[in-house]
């Protein structure tokens, strides 16, 4: 991990993420405040930063007693110290184990029929395509070997929610005409390549190119799809049209952004993704592997489903209320404790529950009480935005409120809102680190690697990634977190299906 003078442009991470949910790449604003990290662990000094605001207004007297209950709610609910970390990691190592082997296992862990490490001399023209979230991307990719990506083509198309939940052939219709519409407008009509399809969701594969959903989530529920091949799905959608494109590979997202790294970063062994949705990947021994019964290989990539590890036993009140109004209750609850999807609706939750309201003005928890009743009325970008606000009255933080409909608040209750933020998104960054920390224990070996991120959740909200690697060193000690690269994979699942498709030719 990167140590060392670290400059956090705040203002800039909040207004990135706010204005992009699926890409960062927008000209930035001008920073609100340029903070400087000193050489000493990251979460020292966000800690004692962002909660010097929050303190300031505790001071014990009559008036002030609601909000210093509010605030010492807010903590403990979201609290997460190390011994409960080392419970966790504990508790992830023996799911782990457990879903390797075939037995009873919140973990799938499962086989991706990945055996070939990619060498990054692998070269052609390929079709890569990518659906896991709010957006469907087609991209045309030129690997030219020695690691470099060539050309690059791609295209975004926004998936409609009456298609999300309407029937799977509507669906898989839908992602074979933007297929038919990418090819005559970026490839003059011309379809030749081999295919490889990053298909986010919880799949049980049965070749390189094959697998059957398990069970949608992320907000996904066409029907007749669970239980089918994707790949057939999408396979007769194409020949029902007239495209003639194959599909030669079928990864999850993790895998494509583990592979996308490794086609530059041969010691790039881990993949992850904290984004709309959480996942993660890896490469483990064919040995281990006990449940495989395919041909014996040396090594396989493992898809391990960790959004779905069951963290009953780890949820708070807050937890409880998400999981239950959701489209899938019991499940995913990891990921509805760390992902981009949920973050935002934890904060909403928290704040409107009694002991917390308590703790604003009269005025504001009035307003906050109508205005944040809807699930998604306080997204996760609203969070990071202010979250990110540094300002002395803190100008960001009522303007998001405002947007949301809440009126009237004082500076004391924008600080208990934007506390609440930093409470609900450092335990996600703590969550998140005590899970990748679970996949290198998998790895055995303390030597130098890299573990490929993806996702806007990592790559945009502020201090996401700083108290990721903090919690790490926590965990781990400082000598072997050193050993360790966080290194953002910017669209690895797009380009890492083309590279997959690449080496199952």
């Amino acid at each position: 991990m990167r140590r060392g003078l670290v400059r956090a442009a705040a203002g800039v991470a909040g207004a990135a993420f706010a204005s992009r949910l699926s890409t960062c790449d927008a000209a930035l604003p001008d920073t609100i405040s340029q903070v400087v990290i000193e050489q000493r662990p990251q979460r020292e000094w966000i800690e004692v930063q962002q909660r010097r605001l929050a303190d300031q207004f505790v001071d014990w007297t009559n008036t002030s007693v609601a909000y210093a209950a509010a605030l010492r709610t807010l903590r403990g609910s979201f609290a997460l110290p190390l011994a409960n970390l080392s419970e966790m990691r504990d508790y992830f190592a023996n799911e782990a184990r457990a879903g390797l082997v075939g037995d009873k296992s919140s973990l799938a862990m499962l086989p991706t029929y990945v055996t070939k490490r990619v060498t990054g001399d692998e070269r052609g023209h390929f079709f890569a395509l990518d659906l896991g979230g709010t957006n469907f991307r087609v991209l045309r990719v030129t690997l030219e070997g020695g690691g470099v990506i060539g050309q690059l083509k791609q295209a975004k198309y926004f998936v409609p929610e009456q298609i999300k939940t309407g029937s799977g052939e509507n669906l898989f219709g839908f992602l074979a005409d933007a297929v038919a519409h990418f090819v005559a407008n970026e490839c003059g009509g011309d379809p030749s390549g081999p295919v490889g399809f990053t298909f986010s969701f919880p799949v049980e594969q049965t070749s390189i190119n094959a697998g059957k959903l398990l069970f949608w989530n992320k907000g996904f529920t066409a029907s007749g799809v669970e239980d089918k091949d994707v790949v057939s799905l999408l396979q007769n959608e194409f020949e029902a049209r007239g495209i003639g494109l194959t599909v030669k590979a079928l990864a999850n997202d993790t895998v494509g952004t583990m592979e996308a790294a490794a086609y530059r970063t041969p010691n790039a062994t881990v993949g992850v993704i904290f984004g709309t949705g959480t996942n993660g990947a890896y490469i483990e021994k064919g040995s281990a592997l006990t449940k495989w019964q395919g041909a014996p290989c040396d090594e396989m990539v493992v898809n391990t489903e960790w959004g779905n590890l069951d963290m009953t036993r780890y949820m708070n009140g807050h937890d409880v209320q998400i999981d239950g109004a959701s489209s899938n209750p019991g499940r995913q609850t990891f990921e509805k404790m760390v992902s981009g999807m949920y973050l935002g609706d934890l904060v909403r939750v928290a704040i409107l529950s009694p002991a917390v309201a308590a703790g604003f003005s009269i005025e504001c928890r009035q307003s906050m009480s109508k205005a944040l009743q809807p699930s998604g009325s306080f997204a996760t970008a609203v969070m990071a935005a202010c979250e990110a606000d540094t300002s002395a009255d803190l100008s960001a933080v009522e303007r998001a409120l405002g947007e949301a409909g809440v009126r009237g608040s004082t500076l004391r209750d924008r600080v208990l809102v934007r506390e609440a933020c930093v409470c609900v998104s450092t335990r996600a960054a703590r969550l998140s680190a005590m899970s990748v920390v679970g996949l290198l224990d998998r790895l055995g070996e303390e030597k130098q690697t890299t573990v490929a991120v993806d996702g806007t959740v990592f790559e945009c909200y502020p201090y996401f990634k700083e108290r990721m690697e903090g919690c790490m060193e926590e965990m781990m000690g400082e000598t072997h977190a050193r050993q360790i690269d966080l290194v953002l994979a910017k669209d690895g699942s797009g380009i890492g299906a083309a590279i997959i498709a690449a080496i199952a030719e």
